[in-house]
């Protein structure tokens, strides 16, 4: 599936653009929930583990 913009610029969104205004957003509103904070950041850390291991080859 080829997506438009590149794919390592939309899961450069949704990896790690996405969780951190969601980290934002816990914050501010709801107290700094440790849970929530961490599953933000566990999103965030897969986010950047795939795009570690996404190929150029893979966007051709």
């Amino acid at each position: 599936m080829r997506l438009p913009g590149g794919g390592k610029v939309w899961a450069g969104i949704l990896g790690l653009i996405v969780p951190a205004a969601l980290l934002g957003v816990t914050i501010v509103y709801f107290s700094m929930n440790p849970l929530s904070v961490l599953g933000c950041m566990g999103w965030m850390v897969g986010g950047g583990m795939y795009l570690m291991t996404y190929t150029d080859a893979e966007a051709a």
